[in-house]
């Protein structure tokens, strides 16, 4: 089940998923990791869940403006490579149609590891810098969606 992150308890869940993940496997610093986005009313926590168990997590940032962002997205390691990281995604652009009610131009930074799994889902990078974020190359891709 896909929802939105609302209450103190599931937004620290989503966090905590993100810490293990970003921090703890992949060495990025936590003062990068955790930024003010996340508590900007202009960002949206979307959760993956199976059963009761916050398995995925990404986040919708300037939801406000013409080009809204995905960031931040990790599934758990034990369960990676089931398809969650795509229903989630996917889950993240239709909150974001219920939302805008309108086209939605979506952004964002992927490793480049994960560029791949993004095109699979209609993204195209943008330029062709490839460009380090916390020690990691990232290249910047973008998507409409009507």
């Amino acid at each position: 089940m896909i929802k939105i992150l609302e209450t103190k308890e599931e937004l620290n869940l989503g966090f905590a998923l993100r810490i293990e993940v970003f921090v703890k496997e992949q060495n990025v610093p936590i003062e990068l990791e955790l930024d003010d986005k996340d508590n900007s009313v202009d960002t949206i926590h979307i959760g993956y869940f199976l059963g009761n168990i916050l398995v995925g997590v990404a986040r919708l940032i300037d939801i406000d403006k013409d080009v809204i962002h995905i960031g931040r997205v990790v599934i758990d390691k034990e369960y990676r490579g089931q398809g969650i990281g795509r229903k989630l995604i996917i889950g993240c652009e239709n909150i974001a149609k219920q939302i805008l009610k309108k086209e939605v131009i979506i952004e964002l930074s992927a490793q480049i590891r994960a560029e791949k799994f993004y095109e699979s889902l209609g993204y195209n990078r943008v330029n062709d810098m490839i460009y380090l974020d916390a020690g990691m190359e990232h290249v910047d891709m973008r998507k409409v969606i009507n």
